[in-house]
């Protein structure tokens, strides 16, 4: 029994997707607000559809390699913002300055007791 609306999916996206995150190097967000759906809609078909969810990995692995290319381009600039590159890429692709398989330092808290009345 299928409940709620039908879906939108259509095999087109298939391409699209390769084309607007893998080529263009856009998030699944930005495709997503493209076909008008959500994030969600468009990982729920990767779940359904295999042929989807194959194009959705090359996209994303795509999208990587494209933005890969830019920051090669702009590794000599000086007008690189570079604590914004840093945080685009630890956003976007989980990247980070550890080793791999580094942990980072847990940081001490102190917490103090304070009575108001006092």
């Amino acid at each position: 029994m299928n409940v709620g609306r039908p879906t939108k999916y259509d095999d087109k996206f298939c391409s699209l997707i390769c084309k607007v995150v893998g080529e263009q190097g856009k998030s699944v967000t930005q495709f997503a607000r493209d076909i008008k759906v959500s994030k969600s809609t468009v990982y729920k078909w990767a779940q359904e559809f295999d042929e989807f969810s194959d194009a959705l990995d090359l996209a994303q692995d795509w999208s990587q390699a494209h933005w890969e290319d830019k920051l090669e381009e702009m590794m000599y600039s000086k007008e690189v913002n570079v604590p914004l590159v840093k945080l685009y890429f630890a956003n976007r692709f989980k990247w980070h300055d550890r080793p791999e398989g580094e942990k980072e330092a847990a940081q001490p808290i102190t917490i103090s007791i304070v009575n108001p009345n006092e």
